[in-house]
């Protein structure tokens, strides 16, 4: 069996005495798709973090195909073959597809000037490989979709020779077609030899490509298994430490008065004729996909973005939320999806 592409021996942080990661093993194989599952706060993204050299760990080591590595910066893990795709795209959006594929490692002539030849040819290369031949190398990234400026970080990642690439929840923000294409290109990049580090929530992805699972929960490992010998029921049992039917007991609710209604609320032309109610001590779920006005609802009800027609309610008494002072006065708060 051939040995490991990179490997985490008995990696251990912490942060303040607070322990993120205590005494974590972790490999990926070359040519696999390791997938690493874990509830918020289980220890994922500082163990990501610290493969992609952005964490030191305190104690343990980094072996890179075999040999002990230390990664004192994100360049030394990439000088390793190691690249990430973030969650957080990190791309500069006034910059052409080829400019930011190629930043920091644009190709040159012979005289030490840019060869805007060369990393042109090489840009539509790499994406032909992913079967991007549609995505326009000349376009600014500021006019592109998620999904494609996704395809745009992965293609980074191989125009620096990575051998290993990290993928951080890469779907969270994708619609399903864009999903499954995805899932495409991982496969390929799989099948030509390239090591995947799939962190995700998302099960039927993990079915679908993972060979192995690693599980972590609160910092502990938990288990490493291959994916043909567990099924969801035994991860999330796993990742939450009790069984999946414990997970979310029966339990008797009451629901109390309406406090809070919206009767046609619109915010320009971005929500139109948004209209529910929440009731006091009630759970209401707001559901769509990226783009469908989830978050714009939200930014309306506590005045950030503050409603050009309909009506707001709390408590059964309509309220004028012009901003977020006069939510925050009349009892509504904010939790934004981007907490950073």
């Amino acid at each position: 069996m051939t040995g490991p592409a990179v490997e985490l021996r008995g990696v251990s942080k912490a942060f303040a005495g607070i322990r993120a990661l205590t005494d974590v093993s972790f490999d990926v194989r070359p040519g696999e798709v390791h997938a690493l599952l874990g509830e918020n706060g289980a220890g994922k993204s500082t163990l990501i973090k610290i493969m992609a050299g952005l964490h030191q760990p305190d104690t343990g080591e980094i072996l890179v195909n075999g040999t002990a590595r230390r990664f004192a910066s994100p360049r030394d893990a990439h000088a390793a073959g190691i690249a990430t795709v973030h969650q957080e795209l990190l791309l500069f959006p006034e910059l052409t597809v080829a400019e930011n594929i190629f930043l920091g490692r644009a190709p040159k002539t012979s005289l030490g000037t840019l060869d805007w030849t060369a990393m042109r040819r090489r840009a539509r290369e790499l994406l032909d490989i992913l079967d991007c031949r549609e995505l326009d190398i000349d376009m600014k990234v500021a006019s592109l979709s998620v999904a494609n400026r996704q395809r745009i970080e992965i293609a980074r990642a191989l125009a620096q020779d990575a051998r290993v690439v990290i993928m951080d929840e890469p779907t969270a923000a994708l619609a399903e077609a864009d999903v499954q294409r995805l899932m495409d290109i991982v496969r390929k990049l799989r099948a030509s030899g390239v090591s995947i580090v799939y962190v995700s929530h998302r099960m039927p992805e993990i079915f679908a490509l993972a060979d192995r699972v690693t599980v972590l929960r609160d910092g502990n490992l938990i288990g490493t298994m291959d994916i043909a010998a567990v099924d969801e029921s035994r991860l999330v049992a796993m990742m939450v430490g009790r069984a999946v039917d414990k997970l979310y007991p029966a339990r008797q609710g009451q629901s109390g008065a309406t406090a809070l209604e919206l009767r046609n609320v619109s915010y320009r032309t971005v929500i139109r004729d948004i209209s529910f109610d929440l009731r006091h001590g009630e759970i209401l779920g707001l559901a769509g996909l990226v783009g469908s006005g989830r978050t714009e609802t939200a930014l309306t009800i506590f005045g950030i973005t503050p409603a050009t027609a309909g009506e707001i309610l709390i408590d059964g008494k309509p309220a004028t939320i012009t901003s977020p002072e006069a939510a925050r006065d009349l009892g509504i708060a904010y939790v934004p999806e981007d907490r950073g």
